[in-house]
């Protein structure tokens, strides 16, 4: 039976290399984002809360809404998009 679980085939996007061991620096839990600004989708493997599926792993999309302390960030997919409850360690500014 196939695996169907939320982090499979993430071996290469989940591992963690010399960049994300360990703790994520404060400068990621604090960032703040405006509406309407660009960000990509940048999984910190080592925390699981507000942690999109692997396949949104590199996606550039634009931040909707503040929610708590996450940010709504609707993705293109095509004629559609999808929106992302996702935790401001996962995010980064598109440059």
């Amino acid at each position: 039976m196939k695996a169907k679980g939320y982090r499979r085939k993430g071996r290469s996007a989940l591992g963690k290399d010399g960049e994300k061991a360990g703790f994520p620096p404060l400068r990621r839990w604090l960032a703040t984002y405006n509406e309407g600004q660009k960000v990509i989708i940048d999984i910190w493997p080592g925390v699981y809360e507000g942690m999109p599926h692997t396949r949104y792993q590199g996606k550039v999309g634009q931040v909707i809404e503040k929610k708590g302390r996450c940010y709504v960030v609707a993705i293109p997919l095509g004629k559609r998009s999808a929106k992302l409850t996702v935790s401001p360690v996962h995010i980064r500014p598109a440059a």
